[in-house]
């Protein structure tokens, strides 16, 4: 059996969206009013969240990880 590594969850704003849930599509000329030629779609990225999960090793468990490494 290998080592367990403990894993740590964050949240994060979603770079996509900027954390509404949601983002406006083109959908012909933008060059007088954007609102009027644009579509509101769920964001692809978060799921219309407006977070992502991160899921990364503790910092305990990198330190132990890293008297393994030459660097």
């Amino acid at each position: 059996m290998g080592k367990v590594i403990k894993i740590a969850k964050h949240k994060c704003v979603c770079p996509v969206c900027e954390g509404n849930g949601y983002i406006r599509v083109s959908t012909g000329d933008t060059s007088l009013d954007f609102r009027d030629n644009s579509q509101v779609k769920q964001c692809f990225k978060c799921k219309s969240e407006g977070e992502l999960e991160i899921e990364e090793p503790t910092i305990e468990e990198l330190e132990a990880m890293g008297s393994n490494r030459l660097q």
